[in-house]
């Protein structure tokens, strides 16, 4: 590139830059930067529920997943006693109620693949929750795999996998998660 080149661009660019910045002190550069530093309630409660939904760290010491219909959360956790417990969240990681809890559907699996038939998921006692009794002692590390079918994709929809990779039980977070 020739320096003539490289000095008419430094120029067009300089050029460029002082238009651009002579209408930041106009009213109505600034009436435009005033209405974007007020927040409306609506904007704000959007804008904290979009933190919400991009929130996928475990909230009970397991292995946190976003469902494929990019709605639904969930998190898997291994009691010492053979539990397998899966707590099932709403767009904003909010645990589903008791009757979208029985609209779920699914079965654990030892290993990665669902090899017929696995262990069903009852209702767990706690809200939100899918549980199974483990079927056999639980080695380190163990993989478990869980088809299972969300609420509001129907009884012939299709169950989603997930695989669990656990290296030790989950370990419950404190209260303040």
């Amino acid at each position: 590139m020739t320096y003539t080149r490289i000095l008419s661009l430094v120029m067009f660019s300089l050029a460029l830059l002082l238009v651009c910045c002579q209408g930041s002190g106009s009213p109505e550069a600034e009436t435009g930067q005033a209405e974007m530093d007020e927040h409306s309630p609506e904007m704000e409660s959007s804008m904290e529920q979009m933190e919400e939904h991009e929130n996928h760290d475990p909230k009970y010491g397991g292995i946190f997943f976003m469902a494929l219909d990019e709605k639904h959360h969930l998190e898997g956790t291994l009691t010492p006693e053979g539990l397998f417990r899966v707590y099932l969240f709403d767009e904003f990681t909010e645990l589903l109620a008791p009757e979208k809890i029985g609209e779920a559907e699914g079965t654990i699996h030892w290993g990665e693949f669902p090899d017929p038939p696995g262990t069903p998921l009852g209702a767990g006692a706690a809200q939100g929750t899918m549980e199974a009794e483990l079927d056999r002692e639980v080695e380190f590390p163990v993989t478990l795999t869980l088809m299972l079918r969300l609420p509001e994709t129907g009884a012939g929809g299709e169950p989603e996998l997930f695989t669990f990779v656990f290296d030790d039980y989950s370990k419950p977070l404190s209260e303040g998660h």
